[in-house]
């Protein structure tokens, strides 16, 4: 058992903020509300902001649904969309553009603007997104002409793209009133290619990673412009040595740690604690301290192919998002945030080879029906963190202790640890996740911060243990709600600070015994209920808090006025959302799944007919539930409801013709309370399909984890139609093949085929409401 005893001397040298390269790169919008950058940080109406950015591929989902999940991503804490504009979704014929159904751009952003939700069009030529080609029609390689080039044929047939995405946007950028922020011109541009799929006769082939450099990209912004396209900034993926024009560019980064590019991959380096402002990752082609530190592609799953099946754990996802924050990023987006289904073409399937035809799931936060994933609630107490805390936080600097830069991932030895301040006040973050290694459990832990302010020890007094999986963020010398918190083990959660007796909320991680360290300068005292402690010594109050959302610890200022503390469980903070309902901000905490729509609060639970929503403030007024029944319970300082609906039980037929085929007949009429219907699929075998009225649905390589189909776009399908699931089986053993005048195999060893569970879970749904009398 190794101890992790550190000591740190902060040296107070705060971050250089300067105008940097994109301060001309800011605007208004009519109602005055702006968007602007230092070289450290955007800011949104002159404040600090450290946005959480969600891309979403629109055409891949079903437009009927769109709204909900654009209000299930900001509920989840996404503050900005991004989306690809697929070139040969909307013109896989030469001339004829389709912009209806799935392909609505127009429908899209009317959305994005009616949920005020900014919006970041990635609008090629080239995409990428694991789409055929890259997203270039198979059209434009019958032309004589080179592709990512200032090819005079090429840029013609780019401009008149754009045109045709001018029309879709007319009055949608954000100076003009519209969501749309930012654009971004080609991707990865002299970085990589994508498979050459039009080519069809052997694998491996890839098109051009580009050429003509930055000349290329001003060429293309150029022709956005003439088209009408003059957003507040362009943005640019630049890792891997890509391309980024010198001005009004946004240069972005990604972060991959399951990389199906690579054979055979080692541990990455993306759990590894930087100063990414002054070094970044890797040889990047524009000066980083001119820039905010902006990810537009960080992990939140990974694609499976038929070659590499990784699993991405929640872990990785949360721990890369707390590395990246404090390794100096100030802006963070997720590659996919939610997944979706290919379309199908005229000609045939838009899949990349070795992909999937249809599913484009990603493992993402939100799946390709929109399953909510357990990465979804991690994600949402980190960008509520970010929500409450993120004006002090852009402005800090990383404070990068000696070594850790230098660690190598293998290396399991070495406390993972680093810090951001300003002014002798900040965080410290802690990370004991790698991938492709197990992390020990950590024991006798702690850290001492020397600063201008004070000593802050983590603990107090006696030592931490840091589990293995776990990344943390604790703050030292806070000011929060007119208090000074020296030193805290539990995590910031949120905040709501305008009310007239302010609530902090955090939350204790598994390992790490909650204690919080409150500065006497400001205070006259603190209490703690349901068996909390409150020790006074040496001119601070060591409060160690009863954990859950039925205790408070209450904070009286030498002012007469009074702060209350919460601190949740971490399953409670997976459950917090922070959301303005009924006309207020208010802290929600509900093993259902919430979103705000309407004037309404929308519940949402996977399997379980009965529930709790607890919420701070209370409902002015009485609530009604629109379905089931809806009582008190008993909840401390939150007024806690129980929801109650009727329960109902999915009528399935499954009929096995044999061990690679189900027939699944589903009962298509269910009943208001239920939204959705999910089956869920656990089989052995290599690859899967399910395909209704003789058409594929959606497809499935086995990575070990359960198959998930939503069903409630294809009730009318399934009313006369059985759902029909087919088994590929995987093989063990050895092939050989013969060639004489035709091509002959025969395997000899074991095929695996089966399926073990085919169950169907129903999504509750109803919604809350006031009633005034």
């Amino acid at each position: 058992m190794s101890k992790h005893q550190i000591a740190v001397k902060l040296n107070e040298r705060n971050k250089e903020i300067t105008t940097g390269t994109l301060s001309g790169n800011k605007g208004s919008n009519p109602k005055g509300e702006s968007f602007g950058f230092t070289n450290f940080y955007m800011t949104r109406n002159g404040e600090p902001f450290i946005p959480v950015v969600g891309e979403f591929h629109f055409s891949r989902f079903s437009y009927l649904y769109w709204e909900e999940e654009l209000l299930k991503m900001k509920a989840g804490g996404v503050h900005i969309i991004a989306t690809y504009i697929f070139w040969n979704y909307h013109e896989e014929k030469e001339g004829r553009f389709n912009w209806n159904g799935n392909r609505n751009l127009r429908h899209f952003i009317d959305l994005c603007a009616k949920l005020e939700l900014p919006l970041v069009l990635r609008i090629g030529p080239f995409c990428h997104g694991e789409v055929r080609n890259g997203g270039i029609p198979d059209w434009v390689f019958d032309k004589p002409l080179v592709i990512r080039s200032n090819d005079e044929l090429y840029l013609n047939y780019a401009a008149r793209l754009y045109r045709e995405i001018a029309r879709q946007m007319k009055g949608s950028l954000f100076q003009e009133g519209g969501p749309v922020i930012a654009i971004q011109l080609e991707n990865e541009f002299m970085h990589c290619g994508a498979p050459l799929d039009s080519w069809g006769y052997k694998t491996g082939i890839f098109m051009s990673s580009g050429t003509g450099g930055n000349a290329h990209l001003d060429k293309l912004k150029a022709i956005a412009a003439e088209a009408g396209i003059r957003p507040l900034f362009f943005t640019a993926t630049a890792w891997g040595g890509a391309a980024v024009p010198e001005t009004d560019t946004l240069p972005m980064l990604a972060g991959y740690a399951y990389t199906p590019w690579i054979p055979n991959q080692p541990p990455s380096g993306e759990y590894i604690f930087r100063d990414l402002h002054v070094t970044p990752m890797e040889k990047v082609n524009y000066p980083s301290a001119q820039y905010p530190v902006a990810y537009c592609e960080m992990a939140g799953g990974m694609q499976v192919s038929y070659t590499a099946r990784p699993h991405v754990s929640p872990d990785s996802v949360e721990a890369m998002t707390l590395v990246k924050l404090a390794s100096g990023s100030n802006l963070l987006g997720y590659y996919m945030y939610h997944g979706g289904s290919n379309p199908r073409g005229e000609n045939g399937f838009l899949n990349e080879y070795g992909l999937p035809k249809i599913t484009y799931d990603y493992q993402s936060p939100l799946g390709e029906f929109g399953r909510i994933g357990e990465s979804y609630d991690r994600i949402r107490t980190l960008s509520l963190f970010m929500e409450a805390y993120g004006a002090i936080l852009a402005p800090m600097g990383t404070v990068l202790p000696e070594g850790q830069a230098e660690l190598h991932p293998e290396n399991t030895e070495e406390l993972r640890y680093c810090l951001r301040q300003k002014d002798g006040s900040g965080f410290l973050f802690l990370n004991n996740f790698q991938d492709h290694v197990d992390m020990p459990d950590r024991e006798e832990v702690t850290v001492t911060l020397d600063t201008s302010r004070g000593q802050a020890r983590f603990p107090h007094t006696g030592s931490l243990r840091l589990k293995q999986g776990i990344s943390a963020v604790l703050p030292f010398h806070l000011e929060a709600a007119g208090i000074r918190i020296v030193s805290a083990t539990v995590q910031p959660l949120t905040k709501l600070a305008d009310l007239e007796e302010p609530l902090l909320v955090f939350y204790a991680h598994e390992g790490l015994s909650p204690e919080l360290v409150i500065a006497v300068d400001t205070v006259a005292g603190v209490t703690s209920d349901g068996g909390g402690t409150v020790e006074q010594q040496d001119g601070v109050y060591i409060v160690r808090p009863a954990v859950g959302k039925q205790h408070v610890a209450e904070v009286k200022r030498k002012d007469g006025n009074v702060v209350r503390i919460l601190v949740l469980s971490r399953e409670e903070a997976l459950n917090t959302y922070r959301l303005r309902v009924w006309g207020e901000e208010r802290l929600l905490i509900s093993d259902s799944h919430l979103y705000a729509a309407g004037g309404q609060l929308i519940c949402t639970s996977p399997g379980k007919a009965e529930w709790q929503v607890a919420m701070y403030p209370a409902a002015e007024a009485e609530l009604k539930s629109s379905q089931g029944s809806l009582s008190p319970a008993a909840g401390g300082l939150l007024q806690t409801y129980t929801v109650k609906v009727a329960a109902y039980e999915p009528q399935l037929l499954i009929k096995n013709t044999s061990s690679r085929h189900a027939a699944v007949q589903i009962d298509a009429y269910w009943p208001e309370q239920v939204a959705d219907l999910f089956l869920h699929i656990e089989y052995d075998g290599d690859v899967a399909a399910a395909y209704l009225n003789n058409e594929l649905l959606t497809d499935h390589i086995h990575y070990g984890q359960a198959w998930p189909i939503g069903l409630k776009g294809f009730q009318n399908e399934l009313l006369d139609n059985e759902l029909q699931l087919a088994i590929t089986p995987i093989r063990k053993g050895t092939t050989h093949t013969f060639v004489n005048q035709a091509f002959v195999e025969r395997f000899e060893g074991v095929e695996m085929a089966a399926f073990h569970e085919i169950k169907a879970v129903p999504y509750y749904v109803t919604a809350l409401s006031q009633v005034f009398k």
